[in-house]
């Protein structure tokens, strides 16, 4: 008695409150104290002052976990991330426990019924992750101190954990990446906490905490894996930017997730063998892990999925890069099964074409010339058709389909043997779809106006680039490119029609129709589309 009244008037005088207006119980004065200090605007005394005076008073002991911890968990202000930790380690760890119980059920409920938000919107009240954060912290300071877990791992955790996994899922999507990646560190926290008493059976719900967790917030792990892939394969590609490098916290959640998964057995093999979003993830991370061609073939419905969905997008690159990429640079030809092939065939494109991100559609893009440069001949040439001609295809991507055309034409050129693309097949395929201006039939009646609003200008360079390098470099004429009929076909149909329709839009017309544009820019434009017009037609007259 005399040590409380010792504590009592030690709070008094720490923090000038007058004899009559603090309780003479001490774990109810410093109830209504907090309570006071979370809802008041502007507290006489605020949490860490409180904080402070319970510290200097030692009566951490004295605070009332299944009070007080409802009243501050969901509270922003300053201190009472202070005040939690003091309570986890100074009271009794059973009523704690009970306290973050209720805590997680009353979350679980709020977003169950979809009512978090009118919450959150109340001022100085944290996020719902942060409360989730707080609630898994307090868990790794005091579940280790129950007796009953030292009896029975798994029954002191089971329950209590898949309450967690259930409110990190209803979660998903709703949290900044700082969030996530707070709950995620949190996570792994705890399960290192408890890996050391944990039994085989306590083992799967830690791991599976882990997991749940990671597979809620697949969009906010930051780590630039698909750049550096890029980099890494690409080089000759790169270009130097000033700009500031990606940040490494996710990077360093996820690596405090390996150590975590790792005190528990759990090993790269271990996700080999069952595919899930969080593996894949995981897996993705881990610097030291390569993916093999089998173990992406396990993957490779998840990889769609992702893809269709748009989640885990850096993830997803850069295993398509790091996995396909070595196949592709080897020294012995790889052709790559037609079963992983055309689905990518089917869905980069559109990535490529319709992403905001401009890395990201680069990278895809990149992707999409290992995919078809695995693909056997008659595969790509049916795809690169299908890019080619289908009037639905983003025409951003029907241009860049032309490069991925000359690559492949390039490739079957060097190829001393039997190759689709250096045969005279080349032509009567892919002749009516490039080497002829569009609409064709058509064309001399565009408008000026319509033919700059469209893609076709860059269209037209493409196509007259590449039939340019054909010329060139099909030397034995196997494609048939050199032929007298070829050479006055592509003379009638694309050379004859373009000087044409150029020397009727003269400079000075052009700058009247778009003044807007600036002569510049017309100039340079229609430069480009000339210069290109007129060596293709010093070529074709030099081989007649």
């Amino acid at each position: 008695m005399a040590n409380a009244q010792s504590r009592e008037r030690t709070i008094k005088e720490i923090l000038s409150i007058e004899q009559d207006d603090l309780d003479q119980d001490t774990g109810i004065a410093l109830t209504s104290l907090i309570t006071t200090a979370v809802h008041d605007e502007e507290p006489k005394h605020d949490l860490p002052s409180i904080l402070g005076a319970i510290k200097e008073s030692k009566c951490a002991s004295q605070l009332e976990p299944l009070t007080v911890i409802p009243i501050v968990i969901g509270s922003a202000k300053d201190g009472v991330d202070d005040i939690l930790d003091l309570m986890t380690k100074e009271c009794s760890a059973k009523e704690v426990v009970m306290a973050v119980e209720e805590a997680v059920e009353t979350l679980e409920r709020r977003l169950r019924t979809e009512d978090e938000g009118e919450d959150e919107e109340q001022s100085h009240r944290a996020s719902t992750a942060a409360q989730v954060t707080r609630l898994i912290k307090a868990y790794t300071n005091t579940l280790p101190q129950l007796p009953r877990w030292k009896k029975s791992p798994k029954d002191a955790i089971e329950t209590r954990l898949a309450e967690l996994n259930a409110v990190t899922t209803q979660l998903s999507g709703n949290t900044t990446a700082q969030e996530s990646g707070s709950i995620v560190l949190a996570a792994s926290h705890l399960v290192l906490a408890l890996s050391s008493g944990a039994d085989q059976g306590a083992k799967e719900p830690l791991s599976c905490l882990i997991e749940s967790t990671v597979a809620a917030f697949p969009n906010h792990f930051y780590a630039g894996l698909a750049r550096h892939a890029f980099q890494s394969h690409f080089r000759r590609l790169v270009v130097p930017t000033s700009g500031p490098s990606t940040s490494k916290d996710s990077e360093d959640v996820l690596a405090i997730a390996w150590s975590a998964l790792r005190s528990l057995g759990i090993t790269t093999s271990s996700y080999e063998r069952r595919p899930s979003l969080a593996a894949f993830v995981l897996l993705a991370h881990n610097a030291a892990y390569t993916f093999s061609t089998p173990t992406l073939t396990d993957f490779f419905p998840l990889i769609l999925s992702s893809i269709q969905a748009n989640v885990a997008l850096d993830e997803v690159l850069s295993v398509l890069i790091n996995t396909l990429a070595p196949l592709r640079s080897a020294t012995t030809p790889v052709e790559l099964d037609t079963d992983l092939i055309v689905p990518l065939a089917h869905l980069l494109p559109h990535l490529a074409s319709n992403h905001s991100d401009p890395d990201i559609r680069h990278y895809t893009f990149r992707i999409l010339s290992l995919v078809l440069g695995l693909a056997p001949p008659p595969v790509r040439l049916g795809i690169l058709k299908d890019l080619l001609g289908d009037e639905d295809m983003p025409p951003q991507m029907r241009i860049a389909a032309i490069g991925l055309l000359k690559e492949a034409v390039l490739e079957g050129l060097s190829d001393q043997g039997q190759n689709i693309f250096a045969s005279r097949h080349l032509l009567a395929t892919f002749g009516p779809l490039v080497l002829r201006p569009a609409p064709f039939g058509s064309f001399g009646t565009v408008t000026l106006d319509a033919f700059l609003d469209s893609p076709e200008p860059l269209r037209l360079v493409e196509c007259l680039g590449f039939y340019y390098v054909l010329l060139q470099r099909d030397q034995n004429n196997r494609t048939g490119v050199r032929d007298t009929d070829a050479l006055r076909n592509v003379q009638k149909e694309l050379v004859a029609p373009l000087k044409t329709r150029i020397s009727s839009w003269a400079p000075g017309t052009l700058a009247i129709s778009r003044p807007e544009l600036g002569d510049h820019e017309n100039a340079l434009q229609f430069g480009i589309l000339e210069m290109w017009v007129t060596r293709v037609d010093d070529a074709i007259v030099d081989m007649q």
